[in-house]
């Protein structure tokens, strides 16, 4: 007896699991397309997936799963949708996904899904996205059928939200603004080879195109598969954190100054994640380390985007000084060095073992050179027009390789750091050579940046003296 009761539920419970696996034989033999068009309260989507050319992709052998908005979910559906290709086709696209995808039957189980308009959604046992589930796992010969309550809206991403709301909106206006021209060899035309190089050489003014400052190098709000919170400064606190930062990005041209604070101030405004009203904190660090006070009740309105949410805001607090980090050069990253002829030898790039902090580093050397203020130059780009205090570490441990090895063999290390040009005399010569083993971080004194940009440094021999650098360091000083 007791067999045959283990016998019993063996047999029921596989043809329960048979139930969920397997539909009946006349669903299975018919598309997701003509299980749709059977349906009476889903009239109103069949007529949508026809004049929007989705039939025939629902038709195919290519499996899909559909969320299918009931007619009453879409009572009130804009005509301006209805009647604009590029709209409809978006929205449809909105309720179909690649692949076979049943509903989780466990409240916790979720799973993000791609839309094949490239939108996503989490799935989970009673939802999609914000729509309700109405019915779910109507299998078809191609996919899987699940019906909804609402219907699910395009919404832009972040970007297309940004560039469609410029006017009234300087913050968004000096982020969409950001772009630059770069060449892209796949773009361009080539009209030959070179002959001594092999080199492709393209035709003048062809490859180059526009990208986005923002979008290259802080987030690509394009794309579809992240989530961002980005804060909307209403005009009067956007002019006046970027006025706070002009000092500090000091340009030829008003423009460009403006430009740049802006940039500074808008790509700390941005940050990785969904944060709902109840899960903003009150300070968020950006992407750059700078911790940025949220005040929510300065929160004017919200808005929903498709890969995030956009917070308009009255306010914000920031430090400026926050916004500039430490700069440091390493010794072996010199960009070019005096242009005369001598040994491969006589520069050397080594890696040593620093006592004091117990790390190993690279460093260069300049030993037997031979020319009377030889000189290397190093290059910071973007370098902000503010005070730096300015250090160096220095490693003398340089030994002639034709005396004994000891402290007194050593050479002589003798050199000055130029600060943007070869003649500057800001830093002086020591006034012997530099001592021996010297492993700590000395301070060369306090430089001021004129301007925002590009600084030269140039590591200049005293004579013909050997010459050594670990790195230098440029910290802020306000």
């Amino acid at each position: 007896m007791l067999m045959l009761m283990i016998l019993g539920l063996e047999m029921i419970s596989c043809k329960n699991w048979d139930n969920r696996l397997v539909s009946p034989e006349e669903s299975l033999g018919k598309t997701l397309f003509e299980q749709i068009s059977e349906q009476s309260n889903l009239s109103n989507f069949k007529d949508l997936l026809i004049k929007s050319g989705y039939d025939k992709i629902l038709s195919s052998s290519t499996n899909y799963t559909v969320f299918a908005p009931t007619n009453d979910a879409l009572n009130g559906l804009s005509t301006s949708i209805v009647n604009d290709t590029a709209q409809l086709k978006a929205f449809v696209g909105n309720h179909i996904a690649l692949m076979s995808h049943n509903v989780p039957e466990n409240q916790a189980a979720s799973e993000s899904l791609q839309m094949i308009n490239g939108k996503y959604y989490t799935l989970n046992k009673t939802s999609l996205g914000t729509a309700t589930i109405a019915s779910s796992n109507a299998f078809a010969s191609n996919g899987v059928l699940h019906t909804l309550s609402q219907s699910i809206a395009v919404l832009p991403s972040l970007w297309n939200y940004i560039s469609a709301n410029q006017t009234g909106s300087a913050q968004n206006t000096a982020m969409a603004n950001l772009t630059f021209q770069v060449f892209n060899p796949s773009k361009a035309t080539i009209d030959s080879i070179s002959s001594t190089t092999g080199a492709p050489i393209y035709r003048p003014g062809t490859g180059f195109e526009t990208v986005n400052a923002f979008t290259q190098n802080v987030y690509d709000l394009n794309l579809e598969n992240k989530q961002y919170t980005y804060f909307q400064l209403k005009d009067a606190s956007f002019l006046a954190e970027v006025e706070k930062l002009k000092p500090y990005f000091k340009t030829s041209t008003s423009d460009s100054t403006y430009r740049q604070s802006a940039y500074a101030t808008i790509k700390d405004l941005v940050f990785e994640g969904n944060y709902s009203m109840e899960q903003i904190p009150s300070v968020l660090k950006s992407k750059f380390g700078v911790n940025v006070s949220i005040d929510k009740s300065a929160i004017t309105q919200t808005i929903k985007v498709s890969n995030g949410v956009v917070y308009v805001i009255d306010k914000i607090s920031v430090d400026p000084t926050q916004k500039f980090p430490t700069l440091m050069v390493e010794g072996e990253n010199y960009v070019e060095r005096m242009p005369v002829s001598i040994g491969s030898a006589v520069i050397a790039i080594r890696n040593r073992l620093n006592p004091i902090t117990n790390t190993t580093s690279n460093s260069v050397s300049v030993i037997g050179h031979g020319n009377s203020g030889f000189w290397l130059r190093y290059q910071l780009n973007d370098v902000p027009s503010i005070k730096y205090k300015v250090y160096w570490v220095v490693i003398n441990d340089l030994y002639s390789t034709n005396t004994a090895v000891s402290e007194a063999a050593t050479f002589n290390i003798n050199q000055k750091l130029a600060m943007a040009s070869l003649s500057s005399a800001t830093f002086a010569y020591p006034a012997a050579a530099l001592p021996v083993k010297n492993y700590t971080e000395q301070l060369l004194g306090e430089y001021t940046v004129s301007s925002f940009g590009k600084l030269n440094m140039y590591l200049v021999a005293n004579g013909t003296n050997a010459m050594s650098l670990d790195y230098i360091k440029l910290v802020p000083s306000f």
